[in-house]
């Protein structure tokens, strides 16, 4: 990977797949500049310790997370993790801004797992769709869900034409049917695309469906 300037992307859910990824990769060289060689699929299960050595590893691990995934399958994080563990879960407002958001979809079992702003949702309430809650204390504000979901992915992925509306950077963006910064937070899942523009183009458009 480091002659082919690829990053790597590791995909560990539980806490002793992700604490072997750190020990094998944290005091690597870095082979790639403005984005990180390596990133965490998923890091479902974060320690205190865990997250300390994310923030001071040489390589500069990056961490993409999906909230979509508690907020779907709250009953089986409950059946098959201890306490201990479901504390662990989902750390997005731990993590700092050492990461993104993403759907993994079709990955879970919603019925729109690609929606961002379910994970939007989840990630700011941390409500599941079983009425119950994971990790109150983890919700983070809607503009930094949004940011995860945008500038701070497109960054970790190494898309330097996207993530931001700024000149010199490629116009690929979607309009919102509602302005989605000033929805009540329990409101936030019901958000959908009016249309999408690729280039400046209109691609697609809700009103042509």
């Amino acid at each position: 990977m480091n002659g082919n300037k690829l990053q790597v992307a590791v995909h560990a859910m539980g806490d002793a797949a992700i604490q072997r990824v750190i020990d094998v990769c944290q005091d690597l060289d870095p082979w790639l500049e403005g984005q990180p060689s390596v990133r965490i699929e998923h890091a479902s299960l974060l320690s205190d310790s865990m997250l300390k050595e994310l923030k001071g590893a040489k390589i500069g691990l990056a961490v993409s997370t999906q909230p979509i995934f508690f907020f779907a399958e709250e009953d089986s994080y409950r059946q098959f993790l201890s306490a201990g563990q479901l504390k662990m879960a989902y750390r997005i407002k731990s993590l700092d801004k050492e990461n993104s958001l993403s759907s993994d979809a079709p990955c879970t079992p919603w019925a729109e797992p690609d929606s961002p702003f379910y994970g939007i949702y989840a990630a700011v309430t941390r409500h599941t769709a079983a009425g119950g809650f994971i990790n109150e204390d983890e919700g983070i504000p809607v503009v930094r869900a949004i940011l995860a979901y945008t500038r701070d992915a497109a960054k970790m992925g190494g898309f330097v034409n996207n993530g931001t509306l700024t000149p010199g950077k490629d116009a690929d963006f979607v309009i919102l049917d509602r302005d989605i910064f000033s929805q009540k937070a329990e409101d936030l899942a019901k958000v959908k695309p009016a249309s999408t523009w690729i280039g400046g183009e209109k691609v697609w458009s809700q009103e042509k469906k």
